[in-house]
């Protein structure tokens, strides 16, 4: 990457991260000390970052999905060609919103994703156990 673009990515996240702090919900008292047991998992920054992560390198999953899922619904041929298409589709959009995770990870929410299923690989399992069982 160029000096350019770093700046310029650089500028973007110092852009945002002020944003962050007008993001977060009013739960009533400010005041009130930190609970560990509202803390987990499902509701960190770790769990967005890492569903960023995964979902930007598995996108390529939504492919094949897709592909059963239209052969399933009409047939081979439409298979074959319109679920590749749809799937391509859909796989760009999963890289995109993974690549969105990943680098707004410090902004919540950090429990709702932007596709269902969560994961590319959920929905890649579900679809082959239908077809092929």
């Amino acid at each position: 990457m160029t000096k350019k673009a770093l700046v310029i990515i650089l500028l973007l996240l110092i852009g945002l991260l002020p944003g962050t702090v007008f993001c977060q919900e009013y739960r009533g008292d400010y005041g009130r000390s930190l609970d560990r047991d509202e803390i987990n998992y499902q509701n960190s920054p770790v769990n967005k970052l890492g569903r960023g992560v995964v979902n930007t390198v598995t996108c390529w999953a939504e492919i094949p999905s897709e592909v059963i899922r239209v052969t399933q619904e009409k047939d081979p041929l439409a298979g074959a060609t319109l679920g590749l298409v749809e799937g391509t589709l859909t796989g760009i959009m999963r890289g995109i919103t993974g690549i969105a995770d990943a680098l707004t990870f410090f902004a919540p929410p950090y429990d709702k994703p932007y596709m269902k299923p969560e994961y590319a690989l959920v929905g890649l399992d579900k679809k082959m156990k239908e077809y092929l069982w």
